[in-house]
Order: structure tokens, then C-alpha cells, then sequence
């Protein structure tokens, strides 16, 4: 009985200290991760547009690609369409509803000069008649496409990638908007563009989950 106990005892006390241990791991890595998070981060930048009642009356704009001021529909497009022709070596665009075909266009031009470019989309919007031509345009031209496998799950992101892989050149936008002409003159929406490292490893992994999935 005493050699039981005798064996016993360590196993015991090493159940005992389990849980501390794993406490104390647990709020060093919070404690980690708190330090990062209140780190000051002078080396990114953030850019944030918005769309509301001064973009109501902007569609005519994007038609005839004028400009009524530096909030306008076209304005904040042409921003967009800019920071896509930026990539150098990847594009990771993962888009609800892509309709606009200024986009479409700036995807295949990257994807000619070499840049990898990726496309998910969401299965149900795949079956709109614009959203289904624009991914059929992409696919002719030598882009990959991988679209979400059920209509009940629907693929929300509205985000890209570029360059995520460079330290210098790396950068995203990602928020509400689609990339549609509802999106950038009838609605409410905020895009956000960053270079912040953080953001781009969070938006990265996400991609890569549903790649491997779809």
C-alpha cells in the first residue's frame, strides 16, 4: 500500500500543477498578445472612403467616367482600380458580388504581366447574369476561380490581397463594399485600404481556409 502511494503521489501532484501550468502559459500569451496589440505601429498606413448620400447621384459618372469631386463614385474607383494595378506578384480577391467590369478588366491586365492572381466567389451571386459573365471573362483568360460549395452558405468577404507575401509591397482593402455599381452610388459602405502587416496575416489565413475548402 505505501509503494502505492508512493507512486501515486507524483502523478497526483503532477495533475495538481497541470492546470496552474497551463494557466500561467495561457496569460503569458495574452499578456503577449495584449503588448502587440498596444504597440505603436508608425510603419502602416490606413485609408478609409465611405459611400452615402453625396455618391446618390454618381452613377452617371461612372458611365461616362467623369468626376464631380474628390468624394465621387469614380474618384473612390479609380483609387481602387490603381491600388489593383499595383501588384507586382500576387492578387487574392475574395468578393461577394463582382459586377463591375473596370475591375474584371484590371485583373486580367495584372494577370498578363505576370501577377498570380485568385479569385473566390460566392456561389449564389455566381448565378447573376453580370456576376456569371465577369467570372467566365476571368476563367477565359487564364485566371483561377474557386467558388463556395453550397447556396446556404454564402461567401461574404469583400476583400483583396496584394502582394501579401512582401514585406514592403504588401498591402489590402477590405470592408463593406461590393465590387458593384449599387455598391459605390446607391448604398452605405465603408473600404478601408492598409499595409498593416497584422491585417494582411488575418485576411491571408482566411483566404487560404477557403481555397483549401472550395
Amino acid at each position: 500500500m505505501f509503494k502505492l502511494l508512493l507512486t501515486l503521489t507524483p502523478i497526483s501532484l503532477g495533475l495538481t500543477a497541470l492546470p496552474i501550468f497551463l494557466h500561467y502559459i495561457l496569460k503569458k500569451h495574452y499578456q503577449r498578445l495584449l503588448e502587440d496589440l498596444n504597440k505603436p505601429d508608425f510603419d502602416s498606413y490606413y485609408e478609409c472612403i465611405f459611400i452615402d448620400y453625396k455618391n446618390f447621384n454618381c452613377k452617371s459618372h461612372l458611365i461616362k467616367l467623369t468626376e464631380c469631386g474628390e468624394s465621387c463614385s469614380n474618384t473612390h474607383l479609380k483609387r481602387l482600380l490603381h491600388y489593383i494595378a499595383s501588384a507586382k506578384k500576387s492578387l487574392k480577391l475574395c468578393m461577394f458580388m463582382l459586377t463591375l467590369k473596370q475591375i474584371t478588366t484590371e485583373l486580367v491586365s495584372a494577370h498578363r504581366r505576370g501577377v498570380k492572381v485568385q479569385v473566390i466567389a460566392d456561389r449564389g451571386m455566381s448565378k447573376n447574369d453580370t456576376v456569371q459573365s465577369n467570372l467566365e471573362y476571368l476563367k477565359e483568360n487564364g485566371i483561377a476561380i474557386k467558388i463556395s460549395p453550397g447556396v446556404n452558405e454564402m461567401m461574404h468577404h469583400k476583400f483583396c490581397l496584394i502582394d501579401e507575401k512582401d514585406g514592403q509591397l504588401g498591402k489590402v482593402f477590405f470592408g463593406s463594399l461590393n465590387l458593384t455599381a449599387q455598391a459605390f452610388c446607391k448604398n452605405f459602405e465603408n473600404l478601408v485600404f492598409t499595409n498593416n502587416a497584422k491585417v494582411i496575416r488575418g485576411l491571408s489565413e482566411e483566404f487560404e481556409v477557403l481555397w483549401d475548402r472550395f
